[in-house]
């Protein structure tokens, strides 16, 4: 299938979505004209929400950019949300014990950087589960996830909290390891060009580099690349290895520039929906960037049109969940089919 086939499939499924979207407005809201002005237009009428939209979209880029480096090597890995959630805290736990020894720039990539080592290193144990013992990574993955989670928000609420806030919250990073916004007074900041050249350089390796072509081989026929001189092994352990570190790296980007503290369950949902980012993007790269967009789209109109209008902010997450089913029925679609003309 070319990328121009994929690219015009998504957009169906987009298209359709928000037509769903579109009847489940007007059905579920007493003012339907007022409610679907706010869910599909408020966010483009004030700097402050277009802003924000961008803003939401990075930590998406991030997250769906590791589950497309996974996916594209058929290897699953569901442990996104507890890695974002650990390269957050790690990240941010480093900046606080560096504060005052180390300038913006340099600081701001030992976080990066460490946050990145810890999260490949959590989704590099599934990877290794799965070629020494034939674990499935899929569920090593999602249980170590789980279970980074309560670990992180042990030493939120314990070690690492700000008494004095009063809140589940980490104490927060010095202004110097802040990134800079960038349309104030909305939450945008320069973290979205970091997101914009990790996305280039996924692409670059994927489609323009040996090992790439190694990595999508792989993910169309493990046996095939096998046979053929590939080194299976190697490629589910990197595959997974840079998906738990970009994984991570979204949650220290979002502390870094938009909390600037690590907060009990700041990220929940990043993981999940950076899976169906990657889906929608049919695991391209540089399709991340409009999925990322349209998932970040739904949560800011959704939250608009709850505040303008008599619209519960749980639309978009329908509206999320119709996508997942098109997508899902599309790729069910051909084996039926091929099912049908052998019969």
């Amino acid at each position: 299938m070319t990328s121009f086939q994929d690219l015009r499939r998504s957009l169906l499924v987009i298209g359709i979505a928000l037509i769903a979207g579109l009847l489940l407005v007007v059905f579920m809201s007493e003012e339907p004209i007022n409610s679907a002005r706010s869910f599909f237009l408020s966010v483009f009428s004030d700097r402050f929400y277009f802003g924000n939209l961008i803003s939401n979209a990075i930590p998406l880029i991030l997250t769906g950019l590791a589950a497309s480096i996974a996916f594209s090597s058929s290897s699953f890995n569901l442990g996104i949300e507890g890695q974002v959630y650990l390269g957050a805290f790690v990240g941010t736990a480093t900046g606080i014990l560096l504060s005052g020894n180390l300038s913006g720039t340099i600081g701001i990539t030992a976080m990066i950087l460490v946050s990145f080592l810890f999260g490949a290193g959590a989704a590099s144990l599934s990877a290794v589960l799965k070629i020494r013992m034939g674990v499935s990574e899929l569920i090593t993955s999602l249980l170590l996830s789980n279970g980074l989670i309560l670990v992180v928000d042990y030493f939120v609420e314990g070690p690492f909290n700000d008494r004095q806030s009063g809140l589940a919250a980490s104490l927060s990073l010095p202004a110097n390891l802040r990134f800079s916004r960038l349309m104030q007074p909305s939450s945008l900041h320069t973290g979205i060009f970091f997101s914009l050249i990790v996305a280039f350089l996924l692409w670059f390796l994927m489609f323009r580099t040996r090992e790439g072509f190694k990595l999508r081989i792989s993910g169309k026929n493990r046996m095939f690349a096998h046979y053929s001189g590939v080194n299976t092994s190697k490629v589910i352990f990197w595959s997974l290895f840079l998906s738990g570190g970009l994984a991570s790296t979204a949650g220290i980007i979002d502390v870094i520039g938009a909390h600037g503290r690590v907060m009990r369950g700041f990220s929940a949902g990043y993981g999940w929906n950076g899976i169906a980012v990657a889906l929608i993007a049919r695991n391209h790269p540089l399709f991340v960037i409009p999925a990322a967009l349209f998932f970040a789209y739904l949560e800011s109109g959704a939250q608009i049109s709850s505040i303008e209008a008599s619209v519960t902010p749980e639309l978009a997450k329908i509206v999320q969940a119709v996508v997942f089913f098109l997508v899902t029925a599309e790729a069910l679609a051909p084996v039926s089919f091929r099912r049908r003309r052998y019969v």
